[in-house]
């Protein structure tokens, strides 16, 4: 019989996720489970797939019950899953038992999983499995008390050349979160992956796992990795930077350079993504280059910069993010007003007055995230009529009302260019576009930031009551 279960499919479900493997069982031991039948090796292949369904669409209420359900099933079948892995008379079996036993959270099947990575007589589809077995159980695999033995056999199938390159990113995957820097682990291994392999996927693998291990002794082959020739490798290493600690002020120039410079937008998006995480050790110099990042010219640079300055939580980026509610570009739009309420508090809350705007806006998922975000800043819930919106701020904050605006004040004084009967009068011109008190001023057309001169393509968006044309 023939197990279905994708194995890299599984390896990107659990790896990097902490582990799939649930709480220690409190079941009743005497029942017996030493036999697994056909009927249940079936069902543990098939959650594995709709666990792997679950993750791929972003279900995570299915994703949980997945997790828990499998891992219930493999500690119950711990003894028959054990015996399965040697079973010798169903490869597939075997097969399968390698990856179910990761569910199970138990230390103790590190030890029949690890011989069976080192049974070169297996087919590599079980060494694999057995691997991946390994790398589910995450941190367990800090808690082996042989953890040499578990590293060596490690190191050992990531520098073999004649396994797959499957196998070799699976191992790879295993040894990141196996790795203990107590325990003198060393990250030398996955630098010779990324290095040193002729695998493109096996080398971002390798940058992906130093992120994840955040040994700082990697930064400068990860600052490295943002000079090479493929994008994937340089996206990899932006994203890897934002891992890891900056003592030397090295990573924040670093990832700078790529998110304005970098000629692949992928790079330059993450590059902006990274940068969040170092904010704190260099505000000032991180903030204007999440600004910049509103400048560029791709449309999901801009959205990861608005992304990027709301996450700071830096109250200077309000009123950039306010204008971003005006990008030309749909999804622009929606990452500026869904992050607003991250910095716009009730107190402040007129600031959040120009999302009324958006409530109109021709793209649906931008309309619903101003009203949603207009909720969450007022504690207000006057769905999508914009007019009950301008109502409650103007009440609240006269001063938005055009109607009062220049109450007690003297009305600008208005000219024509018009000839009159009883001569010329003073030519005069009236700036077009421009609105009174209250309202958002659109940005003009482009903007130049920094010192490249990337063009802004923010603005363009109708004003008042009249939707924008949503991407």
């Amino acid at each position: 019989m023939k197990y279905h279960v994708g194995v890299m499919v599984l390896a990107g479900l659990c790896l990097l996720a902490g582990g799939c493997a649930g709480t220690k069982s409190t079941e009743d031991k005497s029942n017996n489970y030493s036999y697994l039948d056909d009927k249940t090796l079936e069902k543990m292949d098939n959650d594995l797939s709709l666990l792997a369904q679950a993750i791929d669409r972003a279900d995570e209420n299915s994703e949980s019950s997945l997790r828990r359900g499998i891992s219930e099933q493999a500690r119950r079948y711990q003894v028959a899953l054990i015996s399965a892995l040697s079973d010798y008379s169903s490869t597939p079996r075997r097969r399968l038992a390698g990856v179910v036993l990761g569910f199970t959270g138990d230390v103790s099947v590190i030890g029949p999983l690890l011989d069976k990575i080192n049974d070169e007589d297996e087919p590599e589809s079980v060494r694999i499995n057995a691997v991946l077995g390994l790398a589910t159980l995450g941190e367990k695999l800090r808690d082996y008390p042989r953890h040499d033995q578990l590293m060596n056999t490690l190191r050992a199938v990531m520098a073999n050349k004649d396994t797959s390159p499957s196998m070799r990113r699976t191992a790879i995957a295993a040894y990141a979160v196996s790795y203990d820097k107590v325990l003198n682990d060393s990250i030398s291994p996955v630098v010779d992956r990324f290095v040193g392999d002729s695998v493109m996927g096996v080398q971002v693998a390798a940058v992906n796992a130093l992120g994840d291990i955040g040994d700082v002794s990697a930064t400068s082959d990860l600052i490295y990795g943002l000079s090479l020739p493929s994008d994937e490798l340089r996206v990899a290493s932006a994203i890897a930077l934002g891992k890891l600690a900056d003592p030397n002020k090295v990573i924040v120039p670093a990832l700078i350079a790529a998110s304005e410079d970098d000629e692949a937008a992928d790079v330059r998006r993450e590059a902006l993504s990274s940068l969040v995480s170092h904010f704190r050790g260099d505000p000032d110099v991180v903030f204007g280059a999440l600004l910049f990042g509103l400048s560029d010219l791709d449309d999901a640079v801009r959205e990861s910069a608005a992304i990027a300055l709301a996450e700071t939580t830096d109250e200077r980026a309000i009123d950039s993010l306010i204008q971003a509610t005006g990008d030309r570009s749909a999804q622009v739009r929606l990452a500026a007003a869904e992050s607003l309420p991250l910095l716009v508090t009730k107190e402040k809350e007129s600031l959040a007055y120009p999302l009324v705007d958006l409530i109109s806006d021709q793209n649906p998922l931008v309309s619903r995230a101003a009203q949603s975000s207009l909720v969450k800043i007022t504690g207000k819930n006057l769905g999508e009529n914009q007019s009950q919106w301008r109502q409650y701020f103007y009440k609240a904050y006269p001063a938005l009302d055009p109607a009062t605006a220049y109450v007690g004040k003297p009305k600008p004084r208005m000219t024509s260019n018009l000839q009159g009967s009883g001569g010329s009068r003073t030519s005069g011109t009236r700036t077009s576009g421009t609105r009174t008190s209250g309202s958002r001023t659109p940005s003009s057309g482009t903007r130049t930031s920094g010192n490249t001169g990337r063009t802004n393509n923010s603005g363009n968006r109708n004003t008042g009551n009249t939707g924008r044309t949503g991407r």
